[in-house]
């Protein structure tokens, strides 16, 4: 789950950071960015590059918070597709900044790197679900 601390009232989460592919934290590598609850493509905030939002631990497609565009659901440290919280459907694995192809944390299968905390890994992890 994500912290109390990074919700506001409405269970938007209030952080911001910057998402980046593999190991890497080089500007040019930077794929997404993610502030208060939404994502965006590069290292855009324009609302016509929001790919996805996130409202408590559900991930949404786009700028939708209905429940027919649920792409993916966080639980702790796992992302799940869809509505699923089976073991079957985790599709990735968030731990210190760091994101991992499914139930992974190798090295070798880590497939982001935030700067900005544990909200913006999970929205890492939400981006890497959209695409």
């Amino acid at each position: 789950r994500i912290p109390k601390s990074h919700m506001s009232r409405k269970n938007k989460i209030n952080t911001m950071g910057k998402i980046f592919q593999g190991k890497s934290t080089y500007s040019s590598d930077q794929i997404a960015t993610f502030e208060n609850g939404k994502i965006y493509s590069g290292k855009s905030t324009y609302s016509s590059d929001q790919v996805g939002t996130m409202d408590g631990n559900k991930i949404y497609s786009g700028k939708s918070t209905y429940s027919s565009d649920q792409v993916g659901t966080i639980d702790g440290n796992k992302v799940y597709k869809g509505k699923s919280t089976y073991s079957s459907d985790q599709v990735a694995t968030i731990e210190g900044g760091k994101v991992y192809r499914g139930k992974s944390t190798y090295s070798s299968d880590q497939i982001a790197t935030v700067e900005g905390g544990g909200a913006t890994a999970a929205a890492a992890a939400a981006y890497l679900l959209l695409l």
